[in-house]
Parts: C-alpha cells; structure tokens; sequence
C-alpha cells in the first residue's frame, strides 16, 4: 500500500536553513518550498518549488489551503543588521507582516506554524540567555524580530519559535557565511580581522534544522532556545576554524567590535542557555569544533 506523506511548507527555502531544512524534510513528508524568486542550483531533487511572496496575506493564505501543510516552517527573515537601520519599512514588512500572514494562514486552516528568531532580540548585556529572561533588542533589525515573535504568538495559531544565533552552514550557491567567508580567505592566504569580545553559540545550519523537526512534531506552544552548544567568542571561533581547516591562524588579527564602525550596535554577550530544549525536546547540539568538522564533512560530500 502507497503511504502518503504529509505537506509542509518551507518559506525561504532558498536560504542558508532552508535548503537544510527541505533536505531533511523532503524523506518524511512532501515539501512544497518557497521562496520570493527560484534558483536552480538550490533546488533539491523531488522537491516542488514555488515563488512566493511571504507578506502577501492573500497569496499565503491561498496557498495553505491549497496545500493543507501539517507543518510551516518560516526560515524566511531580513537579516540585515545594518541594512535594517536603513531599510526600515521592507525589515519591518518581512520580518513582521511576513509572520502575521503566514500565522492567519495557519490558523485559518489548522496547521502548525514553526517560526525561526534570534539573539537580536536581547541587549547582550546579562547573556546568556534563558527563554524567560526578557528581551529588550538595541537595533531595528531586533526590534522587527521580537515583533514578529509578538504577532505569532497572539494570533491564535498553533506556534512554535526556535531562537537561534550565528548560523552557518553548506548550500549549494548560498551566500558565504561567517564560517565559510573565514576559511576562502584563509585559504587565499588573506589576514583577517576578527573581535574578541562578541560572544554566542555558532549554530549548524544541518544541527538546527534537525532540531526545529524535533519542534515542530512536538505539540509544545513554546519559545525554544536552539543553537549550538558552546558559547564562544568570534576571535577564537575563528581560530578553531584555522585549526580544523589545517589554514594559518597567524592571519587572524584580534579586534574589538567599536573598531568596526558598524550602523547598528550588536549585542555583545548574547549566548544562549538551551538546557529547556534539550530537557524538553531531546535536541543534542554540536559543540563549536564539532560543528565545523561536520561542516567540512558536508561540503566535502557536496563536492565529491
């Protein structure tokens, strides 16, 4: 007998958790994936691909009755920290009213909506941080982050949120990321400037999907911490990378984040505390040098 697999819905598949996302999901269920244009070389095999516009109410909404997914994930975000400064309005439309659309199309139709957040949401002046302890973002990139955890959680659907802070990871023709821009330019023989005093979980792109899976089956209503689990500075994350990579750490200068001249201040200490998750859901998160040999692991099977 066929079984059928039931839908979910990735939005911004495209992206760095989204193509690991629809990788992981495509062997369990039938994905329908979305993203605002389609790219060929971020595809996955037997996977249907959809342009969408996420802040569309009506075009969600369509497409959700439509589909009848079980699950939504929401890996779609303007993360621009500093563009956000600027680019208030589309930061605001994306990271806000991209949530309340697809929350009233979940509602509506009764699936389950999984909503990705981040650190930005905290100062980073009393981290790390446990889920209870209150958020109270520096920048407008924050600021629209903590907004849209706001209107999922009162909008009446069936939510869940999974906090998550320096993610990296492989997919095919993504941008580069803080992990894999550190290991091209090391491998050019480039000096880098790295700061010493930023401090958070890099988190697996492949470690988090995995665990938002684990979130979403659940039937828990709750905001999770989901990141890696060593909290570490930028400086000597950098330098495990060197180390993994078997790349010259003697190209890596330390600096301070004011040295930056950056447009929006980041919060500085924001690691996480995800003893609630791993109690709770079960998740095991990769350590710091962990996660890169896992990555090197990765690639090295994309590429052979």
């Amino acid at each position: 007998m066929l079984r059928v697999k039931p839908n979910v819905i990735v939005a911004g598949a495209h992206g760095l958790l989204g193509y690991n996302l629809v990788v992981q999901l495509k062997e369990n269920f039938d994905v329908i994936a979305l993203d605002i244009a389609i790219k060929d070389e971020l595809c996955v095999e037997g996977v249907d691909y959809l342009p969408a516009d996420i802040t569309s109410q009506k075009e969600m909404t369509e497409l959700v009755k439509k589909h009848h997914p079980r699950y939504i994930f929401n890996a779609a975000a303007y993360t621009n920290v500093d563009g956000a400064e600027t680019e208030r309005e589309l930061c605001w439309k994306i990271n806000v009213e991209g949530v309340a659309s697809l929350a009233h199309a979940a509602r509506v139709y009764g699936s389950r909506l999984v909503h990705v957040s981040t650190d930005y949401i905290f100062d980073g002046d009393h981290g790390p941080y446990r889920e209870s302890n209150r958020p109270d973002p520096l920048g407008y990139y924050g600021k629209s982050k903590l907004a849209g955890e706001n209107a999922l959680m009162s909008s009446g659907a069936n939510w869940a949120i999974g906090r998550t802070m320096v993610l990296y990871g492989y997919a095919p023709g993504a941008r580069l990321n803080f992990i894999t821009w550190m290991v091209e330019q090391l491998r050019q023989s480039k000096p880098i400037r790295i700061v010493d005093d930023q401090f958070g979980n890099p988190t697996l792109a492949s470690d988090l999907a995995s665990a938002l899976i684990k979130l979403a089956v659940s039937s828990r209503e709750e905001i999770y911490h989901l990141c890696g689990s060593e909290i570490i500075d930028r400086y000597h994350l950098a330098l495990l990378v060197a180390d993994v990579y078997g790349l010259d750490s003697s190209l890596i200068t330390r600096i301070k984040t004011s040295d930056l001249g950056q447009a929006a201040k980041r919060p500085l200490n924001s690691g996480f505390i995800i003893e609630k998750a791993e109690k709770e859901l079960g998740v095991e998160m990769l350590d710091a040098r962990g996660g890169i040999e896992q990555l090197k692991l990765e690639i090295e099977k994309a590429q052979s």
